[in-house]
């Protein structure tokens, strides 16, 4: 009986060491104490309000004999996702198979895949993050840092009813990088801005923001539907520049341009400048100068030009 025990003993060793993973086709290895780390885009998908952290495809296989009747589970563990401390404000979770969503804290126990006598079977679970007003932040995402870590289960199981459950880790690293405002927060209600310079005499046109007589302060009001959002933002100006001074806006009239100014500073067409925003609000002046190509006498006649300020994360 001691020989039958210790081969017994020998046999569940065996099955208990037989578990395999690998990421994205590569080389299988046993997960026991070992994590894999993985690159993934990121990307915000509006229709679901969240963003999938996705991308990479992970199998496991228990290798055990078909005569054996074996069968492996994959599940998580307790609080299987967790965010790294750059994203822990963010509130996220699991999707396992685009379908069934469990929040954080993930519990344990999730049934991820069974493999029976395939070759081996997918790993469905990935983690996601919220598209929804996180009080104090926006979502920014760097290229290369770890966003969350996946702790996963592996169970073998054979006619026996022998079970060990293995653990191993997946550490999700973004590949790219996102700059998203989640709670929709505007500037002056997304209503267009018309700057109107009025009558403009073409001699007394300045050829410099801080010389031009023809100018316009705006203000710019940041509003967020939400409350409690207290945050840094970048307010980025994007349009055409003119082809005499690239800071400035190209309008119509080839030589004319406007110039964006808060404070001292112009901002340049393509640049931005940071503020931020106190319990879900914020405000800030801006003016607005005509300016004229060094030299020139410019034509008259109305003249349009456009551009957009876009509010972002900084």
């Amino acid at each position: 009986m001691k020989y039958l025990i210790g081969l017994m003993i020998f046999m569940l060793a065996q099955i208990a060491s037989a578990a395999e993973c690998r990421v994205n086709g590569g080389e299988w290895v046993n997960p026991a104490g070992h994590g894999f780390n993985v690159y993934v885009e990121v990307a915000a998908n509006t229709s679901l309000g969240k963003i999938l952290l996705d991308g990479y495809t992970m199998d496991c296989r228990h290798g055990m004999p078909s005569s054996s009747s074996p069968y492996q589970h994959v599940v998580t563990y307790p609080e299987a996702v967790r965010l790294s401390p750059n994203y822990s404000s963010l509130e996220g979770g699991l999707s396992v198979n685009g379908s069934a969503y469990y929040p954080i804290p993930v519990r344990g126990g999730i049934l991820l895949s069974v493999q029976r006598n395939e070759p081996y079977m997918s790993v469905p679970g990935r983690p996601y993050l919220n598209i929804a007003t996180t009080p104090g932040s926006y979502i920014k995402i760097d290229s290369g840092t770890l966003i969350a870590t996946i702790t996963l289960g592996i169970r073998p199981f054979t006619f026996w009813g022998a079970e060990r459950e293995i653990s191993t880790i997946v550490n999700v690293f973004a590949r790219n990088s996102l700059n998203l405002s989640p709670s929709t927060c505007t500037i002056n209600n997304n209503n267009p801005l018309d700057v109107d310079f009025g009558p403009v005499d073409p001699v007394v046109v300045g050829e410099t923001p801080h010389s031009s007589p023809n100018l316009k302060i705006v203000t710019l009001n940041y509003t967020c539907p939400s409350p409690g959002i207290f945050s840094g933002i970048e307010v980025s100006w994007r349009g055409t520049a003119s082809s005499f001074n690239s800071s400035a806006l190209a309008t119509s009239n080839a030589n004319l341009a406007t110039t964006m100014t808060r404070g001292t500073s112009v901002v340049p067409v393509g640049g931005s400048f940071r503020t931020s925003i106190s319990n879900s609000s914020g405000r800030d002046s801006v003016a607005f100068s005509l300016i004229r190509k060094p030299g020139s006498f410019p034509a008259g006649g109305p003249f349009t030009g456009s551009a957009t300020l876009v509010l972002s994360a900084p």
